[in-house]
């Protein structure tokens, strides 16, 4: 997915998210997590696979570019977001 996420950010400039004159000087940090179950999916369509990490990429430039959550936002609902596998580890 490494080649799916620069794809995703390479989008991002061109659809003017990162200022192509900015780009230079930007840094990201992404951080990925795949199921290790992929490891033995003889069904995994790496196509689908690459497809979903280079949008979910462009989507999170574009929204953090525009300020999407707003800071706002974010402190008045932080009590109620909560990661679906933080959730789900928490029902245990």
């Amino acid at each position: 997915v490494q080649g799916a996420i620069a794809n995703g950010v390479l989008d991002a400039v061109r659809n003017g998210d990162i200022p192509k004159e900015k780009a230079n000087d930007l840094g990201i940090i992404v951080s990925v997590w795949l199921n290790p179950s992929v490891i033995d999916d003889e069904n995994l369509d790496h196509k689908i696979l690459f497809d979903i990490h280079r949008k979910a990429t462009t989507n999170a430039i574009k929204k953090a570019m525009h300020d999407e959550p707003s800071i706002e936002w974010l402190l008045e609902n932080q009590d109620k977001i909560i990661h679906k596998y933080f959730e789900k580890a928490l029902k245990g």
